[in-house]
């Protein structure tokens, strides 16, 4: 393919603001005064001394305007010294007449050698200015690449690869993408020029028309190059190139004529090509890991759904049976219950009525975590206040345990949150107290590491399986299942690592060493120090 590009075209768009004209005037002007330079060297060194080779001066001229300007430039210089060699220098000067036939010949050796060591030294500027501007262009390509890896949201990958393309050629660019309606306008630049498209627009003089918007369409359905300086639809005022990769198409990339008559030229073609094929790969990968992270979504939202159906199912129906049965019970036959009867009943009520209502608290807190509405205080706090409010808020629970709490008094503060780390203390004793044998023991450990309080939770449980420690924080979680599985919704200890970590803590499980039973560690930095008084 083609395009009808000129040389001075093609140096006028490498110079922004020169228009063919000036360049044209500008090169033979100083094509001009470089020969009237080297005549002046000429005719001064000739009043001085006789010099044969005289006319090599003249070839510096030629060489400085063909390494400069160019070719056709280097030419005119050419012309121009033989003439001033022959008006100047062989007899009879000062006219054009060549008298001795050795002289035609030197002349015409002269003009050879002058064209000779103009289009080489043109060829040399050409092929040097071709690898300076590929290696511009490598080294951008490889900066582009370099900005594609770093961004992560699609918003921003189209607006960078938009800008790339618009600077490296200087031109107006359209990343299109598909949607409901068809393929809509995703970025532009310069972005006032190309306002978002709607459904029926009406065509722009300088922007976006019915035309060009069907050649884009085109493109993609047919994964085809197509509009300006295509084979297809040629009379689009833009070139169209679907970006690809081996999955298939992402987007269309738009890049408009900068004249009435010309596209892009086959170098530009290739930069191009280069470009969408780069962006295509960054397309895609943002893609892939939006679906992943939208399959991934919708697999948690239905993991929570059915939890959730579980809950209500099970771990909340369960106690609301007890207390309409407690309750219906007390209702209805009343006068033949004995005041401990009536007792045990609503003991029941209030029992099961805290167990429902830890319940709804972990599903309430589980969501305040996966909103992001958690915001912990940082505050002071005394662990042996936490430690002795949790437990009375669980006295009920633990009736039947032993409860041996070793925290010293002149233990420093903790920097957390009262509230979270107290419901953490109330998950962990639940979990301790529902593994725990009825006559078995709780024991609560506080001691000092460096700069963090470390609380250790023992029970004398079964313990957890080595293979399943990893998993215990995980959310919905319980270890033992079937018939052995314990009442609850396996958020409490999940619950609890997220307090913790928000507090700015660590919280791990193991199995102690001396006999069975779950060990539950939480790390918390040191508060301020208390003064001495």
């Amino acid at each position: 393919m083609t395009f009808p590009h000129t040389e001075d075209e093609r140096r006028s768009a490498e110079r922004p603001g020169a228009s063919p004209h000036r360049t044209t005037r500008g090169a033979y002007g100083f094509s001009t005064v470089m020969v009237v330079v080297a005549l002046g060297v000429c005719l001064a060194i000739d009043k001085l001394v006789v010099v044969p080779n005289i006319s090599l001066i003249f070839l510096v001229a030629v060489l400085g305007t063909a390494m400069i300007y160019g070719l056709l430039p280097s030419l005119y210089a050419s012309f121009l010294a033989v003439a001033a060699y022959n008006f100047f220098f062989l007899p009879p000067i000062y006219t054009f007449t060549v008298a001795d036939p050795a002289n035609v010949v030197a002349l015409v050796m002269f003009g050879l050698v002058a064209v000779l060591t103009s289009h080489l030294a043109a060829v040399s500027r050409h092929r040097l200015d071709e690898a300076r501007r590929h290696a511009r262009t490598m080294a951008e390509l490889q900066v582009f690449s370099g900005k594609l890896a770093g961004i992560g949201d699609l918003a921003g990958l189209l607006s960078v690869t938009a800008d790339q393309v618009a600077s490296m050629l200087d031109r107006r660019v359209v990343i299109l993408m598909p949607a409901d309606e068809g393929l809509v306008i995703r970025c532009c630049v310069p972005k006032a020029a190309l306002p978002s498209y709607s459904a029926s627009p009406s065509p722009l003089d300088d922007g976006f028309s019915d035309t060009d918007r069907a050649a884009a369409q085109w493109a993609w359905d047919h994964d085809q190059p197509t509009g300006r300086g295509a084979d297809t639809l040629p009379g689009a005022r833009w070139l169209f190139l679907p970006m690809r990769t081996e999955r298939g198409r992402v987007a269309v990339l738009g890049v408009a004529a900068d004249r009435l008559t010309l596209g892009p030229t086959l170098e530009d073609r290739r930069l191009i090509e280069a470009l969408a094929d780069q962006a295509a790969v960054a397309i895609e990968r943002i893609v892939l890991a939006e679906d992943i992270d939208r399959a991934r979504l919708l697999a948690e939202t239905e993991r929570l759904r059915s939890a959730l159906l579980n809950s209500l199912s099970h771990d909340l129906r369960t106690p609301l049976s007890s207390i309409l049965a407690a309750a219906t019970s007390l209702q209805r036959h009343d006068a033949s219950y004995d005041a401990d009867n009536r007792a045990a009943l609503t003991a029941t009520i209030q029992s099961e009525a805290e167990r429902m209502n830890r319940f709804v608290n972990n599903l309430l807190d589980m969501t305040r975590i996966e909103s992001g509405a958690l915001a912990p205080k940082q505050e002071v706090v005394d662990l042996l206040d936490v430690v002795g409010t949790a437990l009375d808020g669980m006295a009920r629970l633990l009736d039947g345990h032993f409860v041996l709490v070793d925290i010293p008094a002149d233990l420093p503060m903790i920097n957390g949150d009262f509230m979270l780390l107290e419901q953490v203390l109330l998950n962990l004793l639940d979990n301790a107290a529902k593994y725990s044998p009825s006559s078995g023991t709780i024991t609560l450990i506080g001691r000092r590491a460096s700069t963090r309080i470390v609380l250790t939770i023992t029970d004398e449980g079964p313990g957890i399986p080595p293979d399943r420690l990893a998993r215990v924080f995980d959310k919905f979680y319980r270890v033992h299942a079937g018939d052995r599985q314990r009442a609850g919704t396996g958020l409490g200890l999940a619950i609890a690592q997220a307090f913790v970590e928000a507090m700015g803590g660590t919280i791990t499980a193991a199995n102690r060493q001396d006999r069975s039973g779950a060990v539950f560690m939480v790390s918390l930095p040191v508060g301020l120090e208390m003064p001495a008084l």
